[in-house]
């Protein structure tokens, strides 16, 4: 079982340091490709930074003996990192559908700007930090294996709720009369942000539903641990080897997103196939892209 445990924590280290590779290399996409700075892609963006964030302090729990860091202190990063991820898939759903329903597109547009765009992203920090460190600092079994793990399912739950909701909100669209020039302008702008939004909302679902089984397994283990009546360095060694195994698949999601953006955005992948030409020394990187382009389905 020790044999276990240690080749667990191994892979558990590995899968953190891809895990931030690849997630930096996310972020400098999203910073460095135009069509990707937009406030569209806002809560994305902070989603990164959080499955950055969560791997890393995993990191720096293991190494706290080198790093002579506090392990409360990481622990207490690592969940306001964990809940700021979910927290930003919530934001992205709560999003679109205020891109929906706010009428005309021009009024969205106004109320939603950067600067509002930037203050939510703070703010889901900052919830975050308010919900896990003081849970942390209480490390009773009841608040670390029961209180903590039901946090994150309510989130999760209510998260997938509204996601059934703008997708209702989508398949009962219907467009408002065009009877002036500037009803179809408003017209034809509502269509592009239902597409933007039923393409956008496809790709989160996707990451909600690895979401869910990356985390279920985690709250079970934990749920396990408190029904034991153990604190976790006295337990069994087979809840041990179970908790390390839904950590390691915790830190799995954060590692899975990236290739998630990739498959599904498709101004990520041109920002990477630029990337890719400039490193090959391409003359026209532009028609290079369309070059490894030309394979690839049209996206809907």
């Amino acid at each position: 079982m020790v044999d276990t445990l240690q080749a667990i924590s191994t892979a558990l280290q590995v899968v953190c340091g891809a895990a931030i590779v690849s997630n930096v290399l996310a972020v400098v996409l999203f910073a460095a490709t135009k069509q990707l700075r937009v406030k569209y892609y806002g809560f994305a963006f902070n989603l990164v930074l959080g499955d950055i964030a969560a791997p890393t302090f995993i990191l720096l729990v293991k190494f706290r003996a080198y790093l002579q860091v506090p392990s409360v202190v990481s622990l207490s990063l690592f969940h306001t990192s964990l809940c700021a991820v979910e927290l930003s898939i919530l934001a992205i759903a709560v999003n679109r559908l205020l891109a929906l329903t706010i009428t005309p597109p021009a009024r969205y547009d106004a109320m939603v700007t950067r600067g509002r765009m930037l203050a939510a992203c703070l703010l889901i920090w900052v919830i975050s930090a308010a919900l896990y460190v003081p849970t942390t600092h209480i490390n009773t079994p009841l608040v670390a294996y029961m209180l903590r793990p039901l946090i994150s399912l309510v989130i999760l739950l209510i998260t997938a709720v509204l996601y059934c909701t703008v997708f209702r909100q989508i398949a009962r669209y219907t467009p408002p009369l065009a009877s002036t020039e500037g009803a179809r302008a408003d017209e034809s702008v509502a269509r592009a942000r239902l597409r933007q939004t039923r393409y956008l909302m496809i790709t989160f679902a996707i990451i909600l539903v690895t979401c869910f089984a990356c985390w279920i397994p985690f709250c079970i283990a934990n749920f396990m641990n408190y029904v034991s009546g153990k604190i976790y360095s006295v337990q069994p060694q087979s809840l041990k080897v179970l908790y390390q195994l839904s950590l390691l698949l915790l830190m799995l999601n954060s590692l899975i997103n990236p290739f998630i953006y990739w498959w599904r955005i498709r101004e990520f992948r041109d920002g990477m196939y630029r990337w890719v030409c400039l490193v090959r020394g391409s003359a026209d990187p532009e028609n290079e892209v369309v070059t490894l382009q030309t394979m690839q389905e049209p996206e809907n």
